[in-house]
């Protein structure tokens, strides 16, 4: 449930985004003239059809600067470092460089926007490489694009995987976790520990992200246990909030304040948080 949940939402964020920036890229090739014309009245300058060209080419690198972005977020969270630092080297550095000293010769400054556009597809396409190398097979959907493990890693025997829509189902994952960590072994103190902690974070999601405007919102849950070391997952699509942040920021002489959020980060081992695509991503780890 939670691999459909989050792909499903990637992918319907990340598509649309990408279509509406070639839309606009499209529509601002026809105005980029007339546009260009407010800034520079004198067409016949050099400087007038640099711009003018570069309003109808540069906007088409940006949807697959968000395509980059997005994976090499994903990346980051997943532990994929051999590709986020390839892709960091590639993208903006050596393909824009490379792609540039070819072109500008020949074309321009029209090399120079064009080197930017290459720099998105060799980006991509290595995207499309890496997981085609990784599965073996030519990826079929997101969770393929994405080389994301079965499970996440997790046999399912040792994960178990909830989706929150309202404060009452906090409180009945709560339990489900705690038995769940406590029929894996875990000490009493521990599995209470790990349930109080999805407790206090999600509940602060329902009852601040939910009512920030009229969508429905949802929360996906996941705990799960590697070694000596239980993991919880929570992921919403409510405005972003790093509670690291407001960690850090709590007052010490207030110790009621964000006392919630304290409390995890005493309990918890590490609690990491990332954001992307409108997803908030929660990871916190507990030895047990």
């Amino acid at each position: 449930m939670l691999k459909k949940n989050l792909t499903s939402k990637l992918y319907f964020r990340l598509i649309p985004l990408q279509l509406f920036m070639l839309v606009i890229a499209a529509v601002n090739g026809f105005i980029s003239g007339p546009f260009t014309g407010f800034f520079i009245k004198d067409t016949g300058q050099p400087v007038y059809q640099m711009t003018v060209d570069a309003f109808r080419m540069l906007p088409f690198a940006m949807p697959f600067s968000v395509f980059v972005l997005s994976f090499v977020t994903y990346g980051q969270t997943s532990g994929k470092q051999a590709i986020v630092h390839l892709e960091t080297l590639l993208d903006g550095v050596v393909c824009v460089a490379g792609f540039t000293a070819l072109l500008i010769g020949p074309m321009g400054m029209k090399g120079f926007y064009l080197a930017n556009i290459l720099n998105g597809v060799v980006t991509v396409a290595v995207f499309f490489i890496y997981s085609c190398l990784k599965r073996k097979s030519f990826p079929k959907n997101m969770e393929d694009l994405m080389v994301i493990p079965p499970g996440f890693g997790f046999p399912p025997e040792d994960r178990i995987d909830i989706t929150i829509n309202d404060m009452d189902g906090v409180l009945r994952t709560a339990d489900r976790i705690q038995r769940f960590l406590l029929d894996r072994g875990t000490d009493r103190r521990r599995a209470y520990y790990g349930a109080l902690c999805m407790e206090e974070m999600a509940g602060n999601i329902v009852k601040y992200g939910f009512n920030e405007d009229s969508r429905p919102h949802t929360i996906d849950i996941r705990a799960a246990v590697k070694g000596d070391t239980m993991i919880l997952r929570i992921k919403d699509d409510c405005k972003a909030f790093d509670p690291t942040e407001r960690e850090k920021l709590a007052p010490d002489d207030d110790v009621l304040k964000d006392i919630g959020i304290r409390m995890v980060y005493r309990i918890a081992d590490d609690v990491s948080y990332n954001h992307t695509l409108g997803l908030n991503v929660l990871t916190i780890r507990i030895k047990i």
